[in-house]
């Protein structure tokens, strides 16, 4: 027999506490698949009950691609939830019934593939979320005033667009709000491109999120014209079209979000949540933008993450190491 060990009580009332709000008799879905991490299940569960609320485990079959459908049971469930918690192994945040549930009033925080390690102590869940929003909310807000954006990296990323018009878009990882929707441990702050004005070169030395293992062993260029992936450079980028692939949709090639990540205490590792958290880096996601302020509504979201990025908006450099620098 498998003895699980617990998870720290700190971090578990991280999520359950500072980032839903969890109270006694709500009904809450914990989603699972094959691949989630039995710790991490059992420690929520076990959570869950001590603070008296009614856990109720749904398990879904392998997810097929990012963004997949759960069941319509399921998504009956979620609708019918005080909150649901996504522990399976790929992100389905962006399904319709996770949307709908949310409609419906769910509190909902997106979870994919986070291990018993996510957890730990001085990890990306120990961290003050209440605090950082205010951070947050304020490279949103700048993101929201400027007409253009431009992303450099040492890498050699160079991207530049328009954001003229879009919203800034804030991930504090709180969702203690009727129908509220986060994704700890990730925060971040971005937007989506206006469609077709974007250009340049972005090389990921991160990760490709979702799309096989771990952080990349060398990185991947891919070239932007007219807001759409034109051509790529490097033998990983077969993870990023081979996803492409699979999902079938001709607008995949869509610029769909520019965004940087704030946790400052992620790292890029094999947790892809994490590594999109991580304070100083980027990322960008071809696909459907709509939850990101975009109008293309492609079947799935990919996201690609680079290190140590500058964000210049309006030709001033104002997101530096993660930091917002004041014009």
């Amino acid at each position: 027999m498998t003895v699980l060990t617990p998870l720290p009580d700190r971090t578990v009332s991280r999520v359950l506490d500072t980032c839903l709000g969890i109270a006694q008799g709500e009904k809450v879905v914990v989603l699972t698949d094959p691949g989630s991490d039995p710790a991490v299940v059992a420690g929520i569960v076990a959570g869950l009950e001590d603070r008296r609320a009614i856990a109720l485990v749904r398990a879904l079959p392998e997810i097929p691609m990012p963004g997949a459908e759960p069941p319509a049971p399921i998504a009956a469930d979620l609708a019918d939830a005080a909150a649901g918690i996504e522990l399976t192994t790929a992100f389905i945040g962006s399904s319709r019934a996770r949307q709908e549930a949310c409609r419906q009033g769910t509190r909902y925080v997106s979870m994919p593939a986070v291990i018993a390690d996510t957890f730990r102590l001085g990890g990306p869940y120990d961290v003050d979320f209440d605090a950082i929003a205010t951070t947050v909310l304020r490279l949103a807000r700048a993101w929201e005033e400027a007409d253009t954006f431009r992303i450099t990296t040492p890498a050699g990323t160079d991207l530049h667009g328009s954001v003229r018009g879009r919203k800034g878009r804030a991930l504090t990882g709180v969702a203690r709000e009727p129908g509220s929707y986060m994704a700890p441990p990730d925060i971040e702050s971005g937007t989506a491109p206006v469609e077709l004005s974007s250009h340049g070169t972005v090389v990921i030395d991160g990760d490709f999120l979702f799309m096989g293992p771990g952080p990349v062993a060398a990185p991947v260029s891919l070239d932007i014209r007219d807001g759409a992936l034109f051509a790529t450079e490097g033998s990983e980028a077969s993870r990023l079209l081979a996803m492409m692939a699979r999902v079938d949709d001709p607008r995949m090639v869509n610029l769909a979000e520019v965004s940087v990540g704030l946790n400052p205490q992620g790292s890029v590792c094999s947790v892809p949540m994490e590594t999109e958290s991580t304070k100083g880096s980027a990322h960008i996601a071809f696909g459907n933008s709509i939850a990101y302020g975009g109008t293309v509504d492609a079947a799935a979201h990919l996201d690609c993450v680079m290190r140590d990025a500058t964000v210049h908006l309006d030709g001033v450099p104002r997101i530096v190491a993660g930091e917002l620098v004041e014009p």
